[in-house]
């Protein structure tokens, strides 16, 4: 027996690639009030999202304060104020970056992660070592979940997990939380740790931070861009998917494992070779395709898990996912005339569900927890949970009769469906559209034995 473990990620770090023109907050009122109705055409007008009534009503409501308000003169008042407005899409990609050239916005040298049982210290820079591995319960003497709480409207996301990722570095940012009431100092944090110490700890810049890992199962150790795979140059993604094929065909792998827990970028439509691969071979069984999905799964792999869901009998496992499978991608950066500030927003809408479907992320079939306990013993729960799957899933197979009834074409929501059967088997198709990854190629099972 071989499993294929395919580790398809994306590195994504939370430093701004763009570079703003020179940064200017010492303007007068009328030029920011400029650069605020500048940012509600640009949103108006690009980002998929303010369509949704409720969405833009939040946003034009925080716009008028802000228009109707003299917003202070520091930087901070200015970018909290953004960010708030921002906030407001439900959307992570529209946000001001906060680690753009010239802003120069400070954060611990610390790295941590929200385990099931705490926020844990990770790694840290040189002079703040010893604390490698101590959980910490307060910040500003104020409880972890409090913090949280208070940076809900300024840590933009699609829904609380990621802004629970996202935590772990806007929550160690001391102007980010002087701003929000909860410290008084611009360089320094106070953290206290469950064994009841505390500590004082100074910021440094990006720099400091992004040389730190966390050093999770698999966090950052291949990536997938839409040419390349597992860290190897040369052989484009299609030669991959070959390959993987032929280990299947040739029956040397009987399981696959699709690592999705980390980053979230690349082009989804390199994606349709793999996802056709999987839904047509014979790997296409409950039992023998895995997908592992985090709260920091988004983008094209958030895309790649849903389509998997709608069109394989593969097992989700993991947590819920950071975004929701309509995710709307594709980022792009405006800079505010007179600040000179970028700010980021998407304006593409890639669907991989019905417009209606509501929710705000990807459920996995199981929950896998993570205990600091298991991280110290390098263990994988995820993993642990593949080699221990037992499928106690009973399909019921769709009689003669309701096969004879259910047969035909259709037309949901302008989409055109067909349902057929071939060798007693019931199968559903929906070829995708133009802008989409909304595809349905799988088989209907009745959801209970008595037929309902």
């Amino acid at each position: 027996m071989k499993i294929i473990r395919l580790l398809i990620l994306s590195v994504v770090l939370l430093v701004s690639k763009v570079n703003a023109q020179k940064l200017n907050f010492d303007i007068s009122q009328n030029a920011w009030l400029e650069d605020v109705k500048f940012l509600k055409k640009q949103v108006e007008k690009t980002v998929p999202l303010y369509e949704i009534a409720e969405r833009q009503k939040a946003f034009d409501s925080i716009y008028n304060i802000i228009m109707d308000n003299d917003i202070g003169h520091l930087k901070e008042d200015k970018i909290w104020a953004l960010q708030y407005l921002l906030n407001t899409l439900e959307d992570e990609g529209c946000n001001v970056p906060f680690f753009q050239t010239g802003l120069d916005l400070e954060i611990l040298p610390i790295k941590t992660y929200w385990f099931d049982d705490g926020l844990y210290v990770l790694d840290a820079s040189e002079n703040y070592s010893s604390y490698i591995g101590k959980e910490i319960v307060k910040i500003n003497q104020n409880s972890i979940d409090k913090v949280f709480e208070a940076l809900q409207n300024v840590v933009n996301a699609d829904n609380s997990y990621y802004k629970k990722h996202l935590f772990q570095a806007y929550g160690f940012m001391p102007l980010v939380l002087k701003t929000m009431g909860l410290g008084t100092h611009d360089e320094s944090i106070e953290l206290e740790f469950a064994d009841g110490k505390m500590a004082k700890f100074n910021s440094s810049s990006i720099n400091d931070y992004v040389k730190l890992s966390r050093d999770l199962p698999n966090d950052s150790k291949f990536q997938y861009n839409g040419s390349t795979h597992n860290g190897e140059e040369g052989e484009s993604f299609g030669g991959f998917v070959d390959r993987i094929e032929d280990q299947i065909k040739d029956g040397k792998a009987n399981k696959i494992i699709l690592d999705l827990r980390y980053g979230g970028g690349g082009n989804g439509f390199k994606l349709k070779k793999l996802t056709d691969l999987l839904r047509e071979s014979q790997i296409n069984e409950r039992g023998k395709l895995f997908v592992l999905t985090s709260r920091a799964t988004r983008g094209t792999l958030l895309e790649l898990a849903s389509i998997l869901r709608l069109n394989t009998k593969a097992v989700i496992l993991g947590q819920p996912t950071a975004e929701d499978p309509n995710t709307v991608g594709d980022t792009k950066y405006i800079t505010l005339p007179n600040l000179g500030l970028n700010v980021s927003l998407t304006h593409t809408l890639w669907p991989t569900s019905w417009e209606q479907d509501n929710k705000v992320y990807l459920s996995p079939d199981e929950t896998i927890r993570f205990a600091f306990s298991e991280y110290k013993a390098k263990k994988d729960p995820w993993i642990d949970a593949v080699i221990g799957y037992e499928n106690s899933t009973q399909r019921t197979a769709v009689s003669e009769d309701i096969q004879t009834k259910l047969q035909g074409n259709y037309s949901i929501n302008g989409r055109k469906v067909s349902i057929k059967a071939e060798n007693g088997r019931l199968f559903i198709n929906m070829n995708r559209k133009m802008k989409s990854f909304f595809e349905i190629h799988t088989e209907l099972y009745l959801k209970s034995k008595d037929g309902s």
